[in-house]
């Protein structure tokens, strides 16, 4: 969310040099030290492993096709044991590090069983133990929240990760809380100006499904463990108090899901606890063949952490007189907004499947790996040293073939199947590095990189964040039979194509509408407040201009069977994953637009204009578009950004038509945004060979417009057999609701997500 300026990048410096020096406080509710990444051994802990090749299970579906999966908080070892494994004495700036008091790390995470017999099957862990689903055999999950609240015992979590109670979330208790601002004096004693203490909302969300909304986990339908729920909870099965039943039909292709929490304002620090897993769907006969499998297949969801002196999670929220030394993205933006709330989280420990920058012994040949970005906001581009690697599969789908790939470049929620070639490097050490900064493209790098001001190479930020975990290769030669990447590993069938992969619309597609939508950041004076879709919160309830023509504030209304290209123009700074429920769509390209006028458009001020910092920037075409003066409504505190919330600067719909490449005339235009194409810099990119598949969560660059191709249609219905108002899923997907959203989880928790409608 924040461009980092140097003199940010010094002050963090400055925090990583001080952080052992004194008592450093994550959250109001515990008092803890932070223990510095540095001071964490690297390679010293074996990477966790679900199925054939490891001690934790999977669990087959198809044979419990009537699961409980149970939210629980327990104990986990995930720190290395400093009576087995020596701990570093200095942090990489020189500094002391402190003394480990070594526990087991107090979790959340979720535990399955057989719901007939009761027989546990994955034993509660972070990350939770896979489900396998068979493609067309439904599974029955009945869901139980038994997290406890925050007190003596076994209630620790809750009070190491703070929930901010003003922003727009769940809230239980009914509280009401905001607007207020928790830096006044007379408001040090309200409720509302303290984390939530009580028992936690909790919504599963199965992440790449298609399925009915009322088993689709969006944030609204909450529960908690005393019997308190959403209001978007009522048309669920609820057996008892703190549970609920979701039907997942597996119908849809085969890929890699995963599940985690979704609840409304507490997503982050919910998932952030350890609630998420991977969710497998099989289906042998649309897979390609003879992938590598059994216990050559692994999947590792890769996170990044902070952890304390105490061995438990440390998540900071400015509390204590040295907040600079307990956060490395510094202390709440604007506490008097919002007391607790952060733009992202940036950890300081690679973790992968639950274990510190773990270590895992491999065979020399090919392993599938099947790789989450299960972090809050760092963006990962992963090396794999000498070996090959071939990408597969890229969030729920496989690729046509397979694609030889330098890098592996995921944001937080994408999954990447890559099959990695260790086949030449036996008896050799593969260390798999990264070289993303946080925010993306421009924050702490964990890598020395060139300062474009001045041209100087200047020194990492986070260098231990630059190595993830290793692969140590044994010598011993051993045989292999699975498929060659190089000329094998297709998928059986071709995927249905909405674009040509290279950039365009593929012949036979119909566009029925376009959606032209804005990502644009709102700050205050210490810095982002929020992120918007569209310049519209959660529930539109502040948006006139989208309250006036969608009195339920819900403005994406696309129709069954239809296909639509929505242009996303960027106007902040950072990089945004990009996710939609129940669909999943095909990138189109990538397009570069005049941000201020200096880059070519030759339209003076650009799309959003000069950025002199405060009453003196210069507006461009998109804050013009509320008028001169604008609305009364308007704030007026920023001249790039005069109303925030207010929703697009123009009618949402207003009669525009656009003509397409493909040849398409006066398809209807909507979104509410003036114009972007005077601004193109005609530099539209396809997408990457390897994210040029169906995809449901995709990066939108800063200065970019992302075209995606969005069908309202199963992801393998054949081009042509989709027609408008026809209905082709094995459910209704016209009740309810589904959302789309970044997927950074501290701007999701923070309303930079919408609710949209598929109609009849």
């Amino acid at each position: 969310m924040v461009k980092r300026t140097r003199s940010i990048s010094a002050f963090v410096f400055l925090g990583l040099a001080l952080v052992s020096a004194g008592r450093s406080h994550a959250s109001t509710l515990a008092t803890q030290t932070a223990l510095p990444g540095d001071c964490v051994p690297q390679f010293k802990v074996e990477m966790p492993v679900f199925g054939p090749a490891g001690s934790l299970p999977r669990v087959d579906a198809a044979r419990h096709s009537q699961l409980t999966v149970t939210m629980k908080e327990i104990g986990q070892v995930v720190l290395p044991d400093p009576r087995k494994v020596k701990y570093p004495a200095r942090d990489s700036f020189g500094n002391a590090c402190p003394q480990l008091f070594f526990k087991e790390t107090r979790l959340w995470t979720y535990e399955s069983s057989d719901s007939l017999t009761k027989k546990v099957l994955g034993p509660a862990n972070w990350p939770a133990v896979t489900l396998e689903a068979t493609r067309g055999v439904p599974t029955v999950v009945k869901f139980k929240n038994e997290l406890p609240p925050f007190g003596p015992g076994n209630g620790l979590v809750q009070g190491l990760l703070t929930v901010d109670q003003v922003i727009h979330w769940a809230d239980p208790l009914n509280r009401m809380c905001s607007p207020i601002d928790c830096t006044l004096p007379q408001n040090a004693g309200n409720v509302c100006c303290k984390p939530f203490v009580g028992f936690p909302p909790t919504v599963p969300h199965l992440h790449g499904a298609e399925v009915p909304a009322a088993f689709d986990g969006g944030p609204l339908a909450w529960f908690t463990a005393d019997g308190l729920v959403g209001p978007q909870f009522g048309s669920l099965i609820h057996p008892g108090a703190g549970e609920a039943i979701y039907q997942y039909n597996n119908s849809q292709e085969p890929g890699t899901l995963w599940f985690h929490d979704h609840a409304l304002g507490s997503t982050r620090t919910n998932v952030y606890s350890g609630l998420e897993a991977f969710y497998f769907i099989r289906d042998a006969a649309k897979e390609p063949r003879n992938l590598p499998s059994g216990k050559h297949e692994i999947e590792m969801a890769i996170q990044d952490r902070q952890f304390d002196t105490a061995s438990q999670l440390f998540f900071p929220d400015g509390s204590g007189n040295d907040v600079a030394t307990s956060n490395l993205n510094g202390p709440p933006t604007n506490p008097d907004v919002n007391p607790f709330w952060n733009p992202e989280f940036i950890g300081d420990v690679a973790v992968v499947n639950g274990a510190p920058w773990p270590y895992l012994d491999v065979e020399p040949r090919r392993y599938l790996f099947r790789l989450l970005d299960g972090s809050n906001a760092r963006v990962y581009r992963l090396s794999f040293g000498k070996a090959h690697v071939y990408q597969v599969g890229a969030d729920d789908n496989y690729l046509d073939a397979p694609v030889k790939v330098d890098k592996v470049f995921v944001a937080p929620g994408e999954r990447a199947y890559v099959i990695v070639d260790f086949s030449e490097l036996g008896g050799e050490t593969v260390t798999v590095t990264n070289d993303a900064p946080v925010p993306f493209p421009d924050g702490l790098y964990p890598v020395p990189h060139v300062d474009p001001a001045t041209g100087l190479l200047i020194p990492a930020d986070q260098p231990g964040m630059a190595r993830i975990m290793q692969f140590r290769v044994s010598g011993k030669q051993v045989s292999d039979s699975s498929c060659n990447p190089v000329t094998e590993c297709r998928r059986p069938t071709a995927l249905p194509r909405l674009t040509d992969g290279k950039g365009h619309i593929a012949p036979g597609v119909k566009i029925d509408k376009v959606r032209r939508l804005a990502l644009k950041e709102h700050s205050g004076p210490g810095g982002p407040l929020e992120v918007l879709l569209n310049n519209t919160n959660f529930d539109a309830m502040n948006a006139p201009h989208i309250l006036r023509d969608f009195p339920d504030g819900i403005s994406e209304l696309p129709r069954i069977g239809t296909t639509e290209l929505w242009e996303i123009v960027n106007m902040t700074a950072d990089a945004h994953p990009i996710h939609t429920h129940l669909v999943q769509y095909q990138i189109l390209n990538r397009e570069s637009f005049d941000v201020d006028g200096t880059q070519g458009s030759g339209i003076a001020n650009g799309y959003i204009g000069i950025d002199n910092g405060g009453s003196t920037s210069v507006p461009g075409a998109w804050a013009k578009a509320f008028g001169t003066p604008p609305p009364a409504q308007c704030d007026f505190i920023d001249p790039l950004n005069p109303c925030p919330g207010f929703g697009p600067p123009l009618k949402y719909d207003k009669g525009d038509t656009i003509d397409l490449s493909n040849g398409q005339h006066k398809v209807p235009l909507v979104g509410g945004n003036p114009d972007v194409t005077p601004y193109l810099l005609g530099d539209a990119t396809p997408p990457e060979p390897e994210e040029s598949g169906y995809k449901e969560t995709a990066k939108s660059i800063p200065g970019q417009v992302l075209r995606i191709l969005v069908r309202w249609a199963p992801t393998s219905t054949r081009i042509g057999d989709s027609r408008p108002g026809v209905n082709l899923y094995p459910f209704d997907p016209t009740v309810g609701a589904y959302m789309w959203h970044c997927h950074i989880l501290d701007h999701e928790d923070n309303d930079m997500m919408r609710e949209y409608k598929v109609k009849k």
